[in-house]
């Protein structure tokens, strides 16, 4: 979500820092229903507008809600990775009002949602973590954001917090701890996530609900678990040579693509298309098709209107593979995997071949050759 604009542009308005958006790298990048999304977006837009206006104890207290959230969605994994284990936690921590958890009321079509723990004392909820290691220290530094934010929230006239420098500190402080809980769950999302994508339900396409690889991946796991750009981040990291000799392998290679290509989408600032293992992967073989459809240069336009189709042979394989990206000034072998900069090729003066620059003389091999024997 960006920073909205004042609609008083006469005012001095202070500028969010970056740290308030932070939360929203652990909440989810897919939502199964907009009203998810739009409770986050609102919860967010106040705790902005809250600051934009000096008002740092409302912010506080809406930024305090945007970190409950993202820990109910990290307890909401641990009923997948652990579903067992987490209801005897469950049974335990309510006991008369274990019951109740599972009504109609409290899930949404007839399944447990990130709402569904805001029905636990929130200093309560977190010993729920205790399934996936929360320690004592960790469990009473969170006991103690409830208890500060308790102390704010109270209507008693008092306004407490109001400094940018003690909001900073508490949001900081807040930062951290999502942090923390969410990488608690990080070693069991990622082997949940290599045995999901070894499973031929999911990688199978005569099986899979999607056919198209991108749309299983968003729909059937990053839509389904509630993934967030941190745990995306974990599992866009797992190499393809992790697969190697799988049944379906390669099947799950597309698949594993599909979702780094999907994390690198939402860092556009750091996309780079011959450095995805999604577009190598796809174009493998077909760099003509790479430059037709991800660079919009279209072939028959060019031979009718004299430009050049940015496809050459390999100086490496002698493939007709070799790709240019002028945006990047990078080209990449769909045949071979290799990669050059602009600093590194050049063109033959006499035939106009592809060639690896040599600053001695701009000639192709080919040509120094025929020209030997002239």
């Amino acid at each position: 979500m960006k920073a909205v604009e004042s609609e008083h542009p006469e005012y001095a308005i202070p500028e969010p820092p970056d740290e308030l958006f932070k939360m929203l790298e652990y909440l989810p990048e897919e939502f199964e229903d907009d009203t998810e999304e739009k409770y986050i977006d609102a919860l967010m837009l106040a705790a902005q507008t809250s600051y934009e206006n000096g008002l740092y104890q409302f912010a506080y207290v809406q930024y305090h809600m945007l970190f409950m959230t993202a820990v109910y969605y990290a307890i909401l994994k641990v009923t997948v990775l652990h579903e067992e284990e987490l209801k005897k936690a469950l049974y335990y921590l309510l006991k008369d009002r274990y019951s109740d958890f599972w009504k109609e009321t409290n899930t949404k079509n007839g399944k447990l949602y990130f709402g569904s723990f805001a029905i636990i004392n929130e200093s309560d909820v977190f010993m729920l973590l205790r399934v996936v290691g929360l320690d004592n220290n960790l469990l009473g530094e969170l006991k103690k954001l409830v208890e500060e934010r308790n102390r704010y929230a109270h209507a008693n006239g008092q306004l407490q917090l109001t400094s940018d420098e003690l909001f900073m500190e508490a949001l900081n402080s807040y930062n951290n701890k999502v942090q923390r809980v969410v990488e608690l769950l990080k070693n069991d999302l990622i082997a949940f996530y290599k045995k999901t994508i070894s499973d031929p339900d999911f990688y199978d396409p005569d099986i899979r609900a999607y056919l198209d690889p991108d749309e299983q991946m968003i729909q059937e796991f990053i839509k389904e678990y509630s993934l967030s750009r941190v745990e995306l981040n974990w599992l866009r990291k797992i190499r393809l040579s992790d697969f190697d000799g799988c049944t379906g392998e390669t099947e799950i290679k597309t698949l594993h693509s599909a979702l780094i290509h999907y994390y690198r989408e939402l860092t556009q600032d750091e996309y780079q298309p011959f450095d995805d293992p999604y577009v190598q992967h796809k174009y493998k073989n077909n760099a003509a098709e790479f430059v037709e459809r991800e660079l919009e240069i279209s072939a028959y336009e060019c031979g009718k209107e004299g430009g050049e189709f940015p496809v050459y042979e390999c100086p490496e394989c002698g493939e007709e593979q070799l790709a240019y990206n002028a945006d990047t000034h990078r080209y990449h072998c769909f045949a071979c995997d290799h990669n050059y900069t602009d600093e590194e090729i050049s063109f033959c003066e006499r035939c106009g071949s592809i060639m690896l620059r040599n600053d001695a003389v701009d000639i192709c091999p080919v040509c120094l050759e025929n020209m030997s024997k002239e």
